[in-house]
């Protein structure tokens, strides 16, 4: 069961996220902690604690500035883990990236390399610092004297950048030197109801198998992710000398389109019982799948196969990246395992554990698309 959140909690959980070796002022932390309890705390309560603290080795002084200690850190953990509540969103955002990345780096890297990457920054919420955080999306790493991409290219970079608050990475679905695509995706989105419904991401799961089984058929391998939050993405590498197509971006949008109508058919197809489920969401009659973008409040039953990041500077949160609003790791998912995955898998501290097979579960396997483009120029 959890326990309310003490000064010294919060102390240590602000000195917790600051870059390694930075001393933090007296006044800062009296800023911040004093904003995070609404003005219920004086300030020679946080004058006791800093001096507490200090006295037990969980923080040093060195001129008038503060900064954690590495026992400092293993409290804290041992406090969070204890189901600590009522701490700054934020700074638990932050915190816990800075705990990830550094053991998740070198599987992140290859989806960032040689690619723009736009990056989200958390922030204390203004109004609710407590329950809430504020985002700031970061597309350019310098605008003057022009715009000039983020590029992610090493862990120096990625961890300069996790110093600076940013916990979700969002590269381009094509390298900097290409207006090729070099990544297929498609994004099944539940609509809101769908989202709602107590059944509704074990069907959604479903509709993955299917999408998984029709690529198959194919002869594309894909590859499956959960997008952080209640989605589920498939990524396929097809080799693109065997689509002679110009324009590559709208040749992946038809295919998506056609990809959805026979993922549809098969739903149709499956045993009574289990579309009684979807009924349950999905009115008799209706579609379980859509392939239209617009119209949201129109799809709310529905699950969408998404291809909106398929357009040159699309992008796609990458694999093993935070998202920056649940905390839940953008996660593989081993394709046999796809039934049976749920939300605890996607906490970061679970990815670490299993990254190495997740790694290998998200290996890309290029495909030749042939067959796939025979079935929709028949079909279109």
């Amino acid at each position: 069961m959890g326990m309310e959140a003490t000064l010294r909690d919060r102390v240590l959980l602000l000195l917790s996220i600051k870059r390694e070796g930075k001393f933090i002022s007296r006044e800062h932390v009296m800023e911040k902690v004093l904003r995070d309890t609404g003005g219920d705390t004086r300030e020679t309560e946080i004058d006791e604690v800093l001096e507490a603290l200090t006295t037990e080795g969980l923080v040093t002084e060195l001129g008038g500035g503060f900064a954690v200690t590495e026992e400092g850190k293993r409290v804290l953990n041992q406090r969070l883990s204890s189901g600590v509540t009522g701490l700054n969103l934020s700074y638990l955002r932050v915190l816990t990236a800075r705990n990830y990345y550094p053991a998740a780096s070198e599987a992140l890297l290859p989806f960032l390399r040689d690619r723009a990457t736009s990056v989200v920054k958390v922030f204390s919420h203004p109004g609710d610092p407590i329950g809430r955080l504020k985002p700031l999306f970061v597309r350019y790493a310098r605008y003057k004297p022009k715009p000039v991409h983020i590029v992610i290219n090493d862990e120096e970079t990625l961890l300069s950048l996790v110093d600076a608050h940013a916990v979700d990475f969002i590269p381009y679905v094509h390298p900097l030197s290409s207006k090729e695509p070099d990544w297929f995706i498609l994004d099944l989105d539940a609509g809101d109801v769908f989202k709602e419904h107590p059944r509704g991401f074990e069907l959604l799961k479903i509709v993955t198998v299917v999408l998984v089984d029709v690529l198959g058929d194919y002869g594309i391998y894909p590859r499956v992710k959960f997008s952080g939050s209640r989605g589920m993405q498939i990524w396929s590498w097809l080799d693109n000398k065997k689509l002679p197509e110009a324009d590559l971006f709208a040749l992946y949008r038809g295919l998506a389109v056609h990809l959805q109508s026979r993922v549809e058919e098969r739903l149709q197809d499956l045993p009574p019982k289990t579309l009684d489920l979807f009924h349950e969401i999905v009115p008799e009659g209706e579609p379980i799948t859509t392939s239209v973008v617009a119209k949201k409040k129109e799809r709310a039953h529905q699950v969408l196969v998404d291809w909106s990041s398929m357009k040159h500077m699309g992008d796609v949160r990458a694999p093993f990246s935070i998202h920056y609003k649940t905390g839940l790791v953008s996660c593989p998912v081993e394709i046999d395992k796809l039934r049976v995955f749920d939300l605890s898998m996607a906490e970061p501290e679970k990815v670490i554990e299993d990254i190495e097979t997740l790694v290998e579960a998200f290996t890309p396997v290029l495909s030749d698309p042939t067959e796939l483009l025979r079935d929709y120029r028949r079909r279109g």
